[in-house]
């Protein structure tokens, strides 16, 4: 794994050498002029990527091999947006960007909350030296909304609900990190649609390390099939440069998901798995 982390940063550090000639910023609202906070904006299929802050604002720099591609503005809740950037560079003001609501429906799966069994399922080993980064100093303000996840293999015989979730946080020294748990379908091995319905925020203040720990009792989170679970950054202090999971080489049937940058293309590693642990209801 050490071979494929440094690999992804030679390929991104040298996509970055050119020097940041245009900036992109603005904010996001819905339609009635509020701001959105945490929204995902990034080049489509790019490295390339934030996500809004509390007052929905946001700015990206970017050279000029990207005034071709597309920025994709996405949040759960809202039909997603995307926009040529050539177009967005000839605004001479702050772009003001609207997203229209929308809730996509998915099937409803019926739970029957008598002799239900509690399950375990995930790594737990933490001691490795190996990791996988959140954040890259080289590459600071252009990743957040890079995420980190493992395939959950539930079953498709019976429902589940979903309970409690920790990942455990090798390093950090941000004084204050905001994460998102996502939470997906599968679709050709690789992430598809989010099954939970509301953003699940979770913080790791004061250069917290160690394991972090979501009780999901109050989200309802209900599946049917195997799913993908994902930690999220979406927020950090200014001071700070490295934030990162365990990596555990090899962990035999498990499946590692990486995505560097908000809309990047999913990466997908088997027999690798970051530590993480599920509990849920069956």
């Amino acid at each position: 794994m050490k071979k494929i982390i440094i690999l992804i940063y030679v390929i991104l550090n040298s996509t970055f050498s050119i020097s940041q000639e245009r900036e992109i910023k603005g904010i996001i609202t819905d339609s009635l002029k509020n701001p959105i906070q945490y929204v995902n904006v990034g080049i489509l299929n790019k490295p390339v990527g934030t996500v809004t802050n509390e007052n929905g604002e946001f700015y990206l720099n970017i050279n000029n091999s990207f005034i071709s591609d597309t920025l994709k503005i996405s949040c759960l809740g809202f039909k997603p947006k995307e926009l040529v950037i050539k177009s967005l560079l000839s605004e001479k003001t702050d772009l003001s960007i609207s997203l229209n609501n929308y809730t996509e429906k998915l099937d409803e799966i019926l739970i029957n909350s008598s002799n239900l069994k509690t399950y375990t399922k995930g790594k737990e080993k933490t001691k490795t030296k190996n990791e996988v980064f959140f954040a890259i100093p080289s590459l600071k303000n252009l990743n957040l909304g890079s995420e980190i996840g493992r395939k959950f293999s539930l079953g498709t015989k019976k429902p589940s609900l979903l309970k409690e979730f920790k990942f455990f946080l090798k390093e950090n020294n941000f004084e204050s990190v905001l994460f998102r748990l996502n939470f997906y379908t599968i679709e050709n091995n690789k992430p598809s649609k989010k099954i939970n319905n509301t953003n699940i925020l979770i913080p790791a203040d004061n250069q917290l390390t160690g394991w972090i720990t979501a009780d999901l009792s109050d989200y309802g989170i209900k599946t049917q099939e195997d799913i993908i679970i994902t930690v999220e950054w979406i927020k950090a202090s200014e001071k700070g440069d490295k934030l990162s999971l365990p990596i555990l080489i090899p962990s035999f049937s498990s499946t590692h998901y990486y995505k560097y940058g908000t809309h990047a293309k999913w990466k997908k590693y088997g027999s690798i798995s970051t530590a993480m642990m599920l509990t849920y209801k069956q």
